[in-house]
């Protein structure tokens, strides 16, 4: 009997071992390599497939996802970013005797390509002056910035951050924070004060900025081939700002001093900028994935107060919902940071919270759809799934992550979808095969 016994209990724990090993991407070199995963069936709340669903894993821009359903539970789709602008002291006969004041709420769709049809802020500030009979500040262009730990995340790698997608969140953002620069030439438009480009020979074509560093180095292997530019990311987006907006005031035969007039940057308000809406700035950085509006996003449920505080309002959000985030680890609002880490149950417990919600319609229209859209265009492409799968990708070095949604073909959302591989060895191309591969398996089957 007792054989018997321990013989059953052997085998309980042969075939507890293999469900934990059984794969279900077959990659090359899956035997070193980390992989979770969690497709849950919303309507019967069937788990359809899952491999290490409570494994910790670098999700890289699949954080956005959790951003943006934060950011929408707490401030909602219709709010805007508000940057106002006015004028400090006293104003006699069309003279300002004090500054030009911008009062900046770290909004980071100023004049952003992303947005063009809000694009002419310094145009717009002109005309409000105009329309005030303004024709001379005697101070100068104050850029009152109140974000807290502003700049670069220190957890993301340096290598990213001269390089436009590596664009950091500061107290006041402009043109994406970039500027374009021309190697063979040096030539930086628009200008940027302060920016100090090196060119230097080397093997390959690269670009490094330290973290508050005003130094860039541009390392080309032909120094000479003028029909290469580049974006590349500024230490201080307030002066590209304000050598722009004195132009467009000496433009307009406004004149403007060059010394700060007022010690403090109380104003009478003359413009106030309106962003476009949360919701049409949530979309956009999720089908492209951008990573300054994400921090920027992160940043807007904690106004003006730190990073840390933003990342407690959002793990306090999950926890008060019932999605635990203990076996959470998270830096920045993009994911950049390599240091992040989160579950495939977790991001699926927070995409199916969002979905079953108020919010769900505006929240699952976030994520691209397969074969149509973004990151996702050439997902899914041939395949009969095309449209009706909508996911986030995130991708670093040795990551590849998927999290999102299938939807019905009245558009609701019928499962959630959380594939996450790091620490791979196989081709970035095999893990997108194989996931696609796992989709049609479990979604188009007669």
């Amino acid at each position: 009997m007792r054989i018997h016994i321990l013989a059953l209990f052997l085998a309980f724990s042969v075939s507890i071992q293999s469900g934990l090993a059984q794969s279900l991407l077959h990659l090359d070199g899956e035997e070193a390599t980390s992989i979770g995963i969690y497709i849950k069936d919303l309507r019967t709340g069937k788990v359809i497939a899952q491999q290490n669903p409570q494994l910790a894993l670098t999700p890289a821009s699949v954080m956005k996802a959790v951003t943006t359903a934060t950011a929408l539970s707490i401030c909602g789709a219709d709010t805007c970013f508000t940057t106002a602008v006015g004028l400090s002291g006293k104003v006699n006969d069309g003279v300002c005797h004090g500054d030009l004041v911008v009062s900046s709420c770290a909004d980071p769709t100023l004049e952003s390509d992303n947005f063009k049809n809000n694009k002419g802020f310094c145009d717009r500030v002109v005309a409000a002056l105009r329309d005030r009979g303004i024709r001379r500040i005697e101070g100068t262009i104050v850029v009152d910035q109140r974000l807290r730990d502003a700049g670069p995340n220190l957890q993301w790698e340096v290598e990213d951050i001269a390089w436009s997608y590596g664009a950091a969140l500061h107290g006041f953002n402009w043109r994406d924070n970039t500027v374009t620069v021309t190697p063979a030439t040096g030539e930086v438009v628009p200008e940027a004060p302060g920016l100090e480009v090196c060119v230097e020979k080397a093997a390959d074509n690269d670009i490094v900025r330290g973290a508050f560093s005003n130094r860039l180095t541009i390392f080309v292997r032909d120094p000479d081939k003028k029909d290469w530019k580049e974006n590349v990311t500024v230490p201080d987006p307030a002066a590209v700002f304000t050598c722009q907006m004195r132009r467009a005031l000496e433009n307009a035969g406004i004149e403007v001093g060059d010394v700060r007039a007022c010690a403090d940057t109380s104003f009478t308000t003359v413009y106030i900028h309106r962003s476009p809406i949360f919701g049409d700035i949530m979309h956009s950085l999720m089908v492209r994935s951008d990573n300054l509006f994400a921090e920027g996003m992160l940043r807007s449920i904690a106004p003006a107060s730190s990073r840390e505080t933003a990342i407690k309002r959002e793990r306090a959000l999950w926890q008060e919902r019932g999605v635990s985030p203990r076996h959470a680890t998270i830096k920045d609002g993009s994911g950049l940071a390599r240091s992040n880490r989160l579950t495939p149950l977790f991001i699926a417990s927070v995409l199916e919270w969002m979905a079953k919600s108020p919010m769900g319609d505006t929240y699952t229209s976030f994520f691209p759809r397969a074969g149509k859209e973004g990151t996702m265009r050439g997902f899914l492409a041939k395949s009969p799934l095309a449209g009706s799968i909508a996911l986030k990708t995130g991708s670093v070095g040795g990551v590849q992550c998927y999290a999102g949604y299938k939807f019905d073909n009245n558009d609701k959302p019928t499962h959630v979808i959380v594939i996450m591989v790091n620490s791979f060895f196989c081709p970035r191309r095999q893990v997108r095969t194989a996931s696609e591969k796992l989709l049609k398996d479990l979604f188009l089957k007669k």
